[in-house]
């Protein structure tokens, strides 16, 4: 699998996980399950609207680290670092007001409270910090400074938690070992990467020890990114039949999909 394919993969997932928030999974499978109902097969019936649904669910959670991992491949490839940063930054500018539309879009249609604060900076912002932290790393580290390299990871991730940037600290730090183990083999990286998720979702997991309720919600937010590391797997390293048509349309993409989807679900809550 080369880097545009593992692109259109991270891109289905991520289209995906939004879509079935605006067009909810659990409605296609009710003609399903009603006929199941109608022939006394009430339990399949309930195991097809419970669980169906939310196994479905992790694959949308898949995107999110192919699109760190390209963040590090970009870091490392790039030939302007500072145009490709000033890219995915004023990319995250433009998207911010659709991603906002859709979060409200989607709270106004379960009646969920809330307003635009309660809204967290979209993910491209985590993107460019997480840029941001291996540059200042690499440059430290040049200079013989690792301690003051890890630093700038331990800051940006601070940043990230205190500016609620979506993924927060686990996400800078997911950033952060794709760059450091780029050069170990795959299977070595498929192991260590069990625990990195489990760190990177430490806050999660330490709520579900104390509530249960939310083991689906753990388990779904720790096991669908490692579903992601193992499509990674099989990533060639090559870059495949690019241009600048395709690098436009991911970067389009990302708002403009957000913009659609949250246009539906105002649509559906008035009608």
């Amino acid at each position: 699998m080369n880097s545009k394919q593992l692109k259109l993969l991270a891109l289905t997932s991520m289209f995906f996980d939004h879509f079935i928030r605006i067009f909810p999974l659990s409605d296609a499978l009710v003609p399903l399950a009603g006929w199941l109902s109608s022939v006394h097969q009430e339990n399949l019936s309930n195991w097809i609207m419970s669980w169906i649904p939310h196994l479905f669910i992790y694959f949308g959670r898949v995107a999110a680290p192919i699109f760190m991992l390209c963040i590090v491949e970009g870091f490392l490839h790039t030939r302007n670092l500072k145009r490709y940063i000033s890219r995915i930054f004023c990319t995250a500018i433009i998207a911010q007001i659709p991603y906002i539309l859709f979060h409200l879009a989607e709270n106004r249609m379960y009646n969920i409270a809330g307003d635009w604060n309660d809204v967290p900076l979209n993910i491209l912002f985590t993107l460019s910090l997480g840029l941001l932290s291996l540059w200042s790393y690499t440059k430290c580290v040049e200079k013989g400074h690792l301690i003051g390299g890890l630093s700038f990871i331990v800051l940006a991730g601070a940043l990230a938690r205190l500016l609620q940037l979506e993924g927060s600290e686990g996400y800078i730090f997911i950033i952060f070992m794709f760059y450091i183990l780029r050069n170990q083999p795959v299977w070595q990286r498929t192991l260590f990467f069990m625990p990195i998720l489990v760190l990177a979702r430490y806050r999660l997991i330490a709520y579900t020890l104390t509530d249960f309720a939310l083991l689906r919600t753990c388990l779904l937010n720790v096991i669908g990114p490692y579903l992601g590391i193992l499509a990674i797997c099989f990533y060639s390293g090559e870059q495949g039949p690019t241009g600048k048509r395709f690098k436009w349309f991911m970067y389009a993409f990302y708002p403009l999909h957000l913009l659609i989807l949250a246009a539906i679900g105002y649509v559906k809550v008035l009608f």
